[in-house]
């Protein structure tokens, strides 16, 4: 009961679909990760018996809990066990532990670290008139089984797409809604502003994560190595075990003065601290996973500007999904309309979006979006192609496509397309889509989780 009342309040950290699953590894699921373990340990520490210290015989049972919580709340150093004497007095601060009783609260913090990055991504892309969160759940709509209705999403989120990459501008170009005094605010309309913000984030996390491997060393009080892990693993290769390593130490003693008839008098005590025995395994787990955060968030930076910013990489990706809406697209036709197409029309926040609309919906839906904005763009232009289809209707009958938004996005019944990949679809919507006097919605319907009202259209 308890720990699934935790779980829930920490519905708050569930993942959105504007990012993709590097991001959530570090504030979706290690910050859920921190939070539980901080709560498990905070149970112990606060609910539980987190040290245990063994007293001599003439100490009375009255001061056992005494004793437990003023070494508790003072510190304990520690000593090797095989050592016939203790340290001198003055010398025992210097072997002190004193970080256990903070290892919640700075499990919190790093929790929130982690997730720090996600907030300010979110509070910053949603100001650039590019909705993510919106465009996702178009894109995401259940009703997308259903022709008519996919036909229809498609199509709105192609012309919502076209106006707002419209709109984004480049260094130099003037823009009716630009800021005259305050021209920084012009950033957050510029052609890459999204692309480059979304880096900026992954290099916060990449940067966050590095961070804290050196706090954890730092809080951990570590003398002997530098970095807790690679510590960790030293100790293991020179044959140490865990139980003798001082980074987590169980067998602890505490000094207690206690003054009795107006004379101090000290007595010193052996404990061990049992919270210590779970803390290290966290601390060596949250070490190891650190180590591959940082790898894997890394070569997700090089991966997205690699394919974000070069031109040859946009490129690609849209000739890529052309060649998929059409099996006798042909990249060498139109080279200069492509190069217009991806620099001018979708710009490097639509690749960006684009991308997006890949990893959360699928190459499918972001195929048949990119073909119908292509269709739009050549319209627009009024390319020979268009015009060639729109002068000679005999084509109507000879060549077919496959129910897709892009197929429609001319007049229904001058089809020239064969696609390479069929969505899913309602294979009853969809015989009935095919038939030359089913009209074809027009305007962008809102995403919707009930079918049986879609099937009803």
């Amino acid at each position: 009961m308890v720990f699934a009342e935790i779980v829930g309040t920490l519905s708050f950290l569930q993942p959105q679909a504007d990012d993709d699953i590097f991001d959530r590894l570090h504030y979706y699921y290690t910050t859920t990760f921190l939070l539980l373990t901080a709560v498990l340990i905070s149970l112990k520490m606060f609910g539980g018996r987190p040290i245990e210290c063994w007293l001599p015989a003439e100490y009375k049972s009255s001061w056992e809990d005494y004793t437990e919580m003023y070494c508790w709340a003072r510190n304990t150093y520690v000593t090797a066990f095989e050592d016939d004497n203790l340290p001198e007095v003055v010398n025992r601060e210097y072997t002190m532990v004193s970080y256990y009783q903070w290892v919640p609260f700075f499990l919190v913090y790093v929790a929130f670290s982690f997730y720090a990055p996600c907030l300010i991504w979110r509070l910053f892309y949603d100001k650039s008139g590019i909705r993510l969160k919106d465009i996702m759940g178009f894109a995401n709509d259940k009703a997308n089984v259903v022709p008519t209705q996919r036909t229809a999403n498609i199509r709105g989120l192609s012309a919502h797409l076209s106006s707002v990459f419209k709109h984004r501008f480049r260094i130099g170009e003037k823009h009716p809604y630009h800021h005259k005094v305050f021209r920084i605010f012009n950033v957050r309309y510029y052609e890459s502003y999204l692309t480059y913000l979304y880096l900026a984030i992954k290099c916060l996390f990449l940067m966050n994560v590095l961070t804290q491997m050196y706090f954890m060393s730092r809080f951990l009080e570590l003398d002997s190595h530098r970095y807790y892990g690679y510590g960790i693993f030293y100790d293991l290769i020179m044959g140490k075990g865990w139980k003798e390593s001082s980074n987590f130490p169980v067998v602890t003693y505490c000094d207690m003065q206690i003054r009795i008839l107006g004379h101090v008098q000290r007595h010193t005590v052996q404990c061990v601290l049992v919270i210590n025995i779970f803390t290290e395994k966290i601390f060596f787990i949250l070490w190891l996973w650190y180590t591959m955060l940082s790898l894997i968030s890394f070569g997700s930076i090089l991966s997205w500007i690699f394919a974000s910013i070069p031109f040859n990489q946009r490129r690609q990706f849209i000739a890529r999904r052309l060649e998929l809406a059409d099996v006798n697209f042909e990249k060498s036709r139109f080279k200069q309309e492509l190069d217009e197409f991806v620099r001018d029309y979708i710009k490097i926040d639509g690749i960006f979006v684009l991308r997006m609309i890949t990893i959360h919906s699928g190459i499918l839906m972001c195929t048949d979006i990119v073909d119908t904005m292509w269709d739009q763009f050549l319209q627009e232009s009024g390319h020979a192609t268009i015009r060639e289809i729109l002068e000679d209707k005999s084509y109507g009958d000879d060549y077919d496509r496959s129910a897709s938004a892009g197929g429609l996005s001319i007049e229904p019944s001058l089809r020239r397309k064969t696609s390479v990949l069929v969505p899913l679809m309602s294979r009853e919507d969809l015989h009935l889509d095919q038939s030359p006097t089913t009209p074809a919605p027009q305007f962008l319907r809102p995403p919707s989780s009930r079918m049986a009202s879609a099937a009803n259209v």
